[in-house]
């Protein structure tokens, strides 16, 4: 072997080498950069940008050209490196005196494979792989035109590979899944949250609230119809800002003739400022701002939306009939992310009290899941919500202070009735023995 040849497979070798790192580099840069720093760079008028978003929108079939580039690389590897290392170290044993061929033949080859070996783990994949995995941003830019120049030119044998992997896939009974379908599931990003140690417990209230947020319908979390504090567009005005000062909220709905016919809210603010001019002969009407409406079942996401679209803090829920619902305020939807927010007016109710292990007094507007989870009890409600309806339904009747009733091994107890809904009840998990 010539002093040239010697050179020129050496140079081949490292080419061969480059190639596979490369390979290994790309595959792991696309699934660890982040598609939205992409999007970022793009919006830019970033070229390669642009390259890697396309690429990026057909992961699966890139990622199996890095594969298969980086298959080939490894096989061309092996077949022109071993032999080339072990026909240099045959002169070498040769040179030391070893004379059996078989021997030398033996050593030369283990020897070649195992350094080839270490050398394609270490710069083929390790290091590529560590690089790829620090800077997947610069990569995927660097990556982005020579990677789809290997994918146009080999994409039929890509394509050959994919569908024929898939078929096997399918004769053995195991579907096939995309990249985009193994990204964490929300179970997954709970878990992972709940590990994290540098995360603060405010933010990861955040972001499990959020992952909720979207299945949430306002039904659950309005104030009922029957709560509303709402001012009649016929009273003297001095009567609502009496209700007002009784009350210390920021903005009420005004109806007319009844709560099912809400023309619009008032701020506390534009009735003082008035009040204050001396100005006497001012009427609600004056001083109307619009108010949106919603059904009671629009979710949490949708209703948002709206708010910050009218620039509003408060909605009206309609019933399936058009009638008032309840009413929605940002806080409430705002609480459902954030936690509860208190300000100096709010006073702090529990909505529950615990007596024994067993036996808790509860606000009636407490959910049934809520109950079904305290009590380790199922429930099956149908049509209703809360508590104070729960009990309401199985009853059959609006019920008075001290009447109780079972239902699946938990008493309830009704201990405040106001009018013609329930306050609070006393709920009693029912032992097994009693029970029987």
């Amino acid at each position: 072997m010539d002093a040239w040849q010697g050179f020129s497979n050496i140079t081949l070798l490292v080419l061969i080498a480059l190639l596979n790192g490369f390979f290994t580099a790309s595959g792991f840069a696309l699934v660890r950069v982040r598609s939205t720093q992409i999007e970022a760079l793009v919006v830019k008028g970033h070229r390669r940008a642009k390259i890697a978003k396309s690429i990026l929108g057909h992961l699966d079939v890139y990622l199996s050209a890095t594969q298969f580039g980086n298959v080939m690389t490894s096989v061309a590897l092996g077949w022109l490196g071993e032999p080339f290392v072990a026909r240099m170290l045959v002169g070498v044993f040769t040179g030391l005196g070893i004379e059996n061929p078989q021997v030398v033949q033996a050593i030369s080859f283990s020897i070649a494979f195992g350094l080839v070996t270490f050398l394609n783990i270490i710069f083929g994949e390790l290091v590529p792989k560590s690089i790829a995995i620090q800077k997947a941003q610069n990569l995927t830019l660097w990556i982005a035109y020579p990677l789809r120049a290997f994918f146009f030119v080999f994409s039929p044998f890509i394509k050959i590979l994919d569908f024929v992997s898939n078929l096997i896939l399918r004769i053995i009974g195991i579907r096939h899944v995309s990249e985009e379908e193994l990204m964490h599931s929300s179970e997954e990003i709970r878990l992972l949250l709940a590990q994290e140690k540098n995360v603060s417990l405010t933010s990861k209230t955040i972001v499990l609230n959020a992952m909720d947020f979207r299945r949430k319908q306002a039904r659950h979390f309005l104030v009922p119809r029957r709560e509303m504090v709402a001012l009649k567009v016929e009273d003297p005005i001095q009567q609502s800002i009496d209700t007002m000062r009784r009350n210390k909220y920021s903005r009420y709905p005004v109806f007319s003739d009844s709560i099912d016919n809400i023309i619009g809210v008032v701020h506390t603010k534009d009735i003082f400022k008035h009040e204050l001019n001396h100005r006497e002969n001012f009427s609600l009407e004056s001083v109307l701002r619009d108010v949106s409406f919603l059904p009671e079942t629009v979710y949490l996401e949708k209703a948002l939306d709206v708010m910050l679209h009218k620039k509003t803090h408060v909605v009206i829920l309609v019933d399936e009939y058009g009638g008032t619902a309840g009413l929605l305020t940002l806080e409430d939807v705002l609480e459902e992310l954030v936690g509860t927010i208190q300000d100096e007016f709010d006073r702090e109710v529990p909505e529950m009290t615990k007596i024994t292990d067993d036996e808790y007094l509860v606000d009636a507007m407490m959910t049934t899941n809520e109950i079904e989870r305290l009590m380790n009890r199922e429930l099956s409600p149908k049509d209703v919500l809360s508590i104070g309806g729960f009990v309401m339904e199985q009853l059959g009747h609006i019920p008075t202070k001290g009447e109780s009733l079972q239902v699946n091994g938990v008493e309830f107890t009704i201990e405040e009735v106001d009018e013609r809904a329930v306050e609070m009840i006393r709920v009693r998990r029912i032992p097994e023995a009693e029970n029987e």
